[in-house]
């Protein structure tokens, strides 16, 4: 009789434990918010195949009210096929946080697409890795560095014999190493996971200018959906499990100069 009294208390003792460290409950919030971004490039042409392109951005966020990201980037464009391109850009992000905290990141990106034109339509299907840098320390449990994403997209153009060229466009970003929430950051092991944590649908046109002018006005919804658990950095123990969703609707200006 004793020792079912024992292990009966060894397992009342071994639940409240259990019991005590478990993962909260999934907490889930929604917003949503109206952003710009505006742009500006100039391509240089090194050859028939070979392009390079140095850009500009600047993006707003609360209702314009608030600069959210300024980024650089440099792009390498190789088109060996008409139905074939590859492209290489690296971005120099410099990222708000707060009121007056600035962060930056890098972004590495490597894309491969697929072009095919079925009378005035030129269709595409671009397949895009992502890799997020940060220049500052992260918790890899909370979010890893780098963070990396498969963007998937899939592109319908019209081809009109005016100077417009409209456009849409569906896409998909699937997590590759989100990290699973755990019980305790400094006693579990590391898991990852993978999701779609953004549906990105485009509408817009491209404005030819001139032969070395040319502009692209676009509307943009994000439907943005993220993980985010939150850890005691003393104990280790996980305080927060949610899900974070917000729709953006964006409104995008591009303008482009070729040499």
């Amino acid at each position: 009789m004793k020792k079912y009294l024992l292990l009966l208390a060894t397992s009342l003792i071994a639940l409240g434990a259990v019991a005590q460290n478990s993962i909260p409950p999934l907490a889930e919030s929604s917003d949503s918010d109206l952003q710009a971004r505006v742009k500006a490039a100039i391509e240089f042409p090194l050859s028939e195949k070979w392009s390079l392109t140095w850009g500009e951005q600047l993006r707003l966020k609360d209702s314009f009210g608030k600069i959210d990201k300024v980024l650089s980037s440099l792009t390498l464009d190789y088109e060996p096929w008409r139905f074939l391109e590859v492209g290489a850009e690296y971005a120099f992000v410099n990222e708000r946080k707060g009121t007056d905290d600035w962060r930056i990141k890098h972004r590495i990106n490597f894309n491969v697409t697929g072009k095919l034109s079925i009378g005035r339509f030129d269709l595409s299907l671009r397949e895009r890795i992502r890799f997020v840098v940060r220049s500052y320390d992260t918790n890899e449990y909370e979010t890893p560095d780098p963070f990396t994403t498969l963007r998937t997209r899939l592109k319908a153009a019209y081809n009109t014999p005016t100077r417009w060229k409209p456009y849409a466009y569906v896409e998909l970003y699937t997590t590759l190493n989100a990290p699973e929430v755990v019980e305790n950051y400094l006693r579990d092991p590391l898991e990852r996971d993978n999701y779609i944590n953004r549906v990105r649908l485009v509408f817009g046109s491209e404005v030819k200018l001139s032969d070395k002018h040319k502009m692209d006005l676009h509307y943009m919804i994000n439907f943005n959906r993220s993980y985010k658990p939150g850890y005691d950095s003393q104990t280790g123990d996980v305080e927060k499990w949610a899900l974070e969703k917000l729709c953006a609707h964006v409104i995008c200006v591009e303008y482009k100069f070729k040499l």
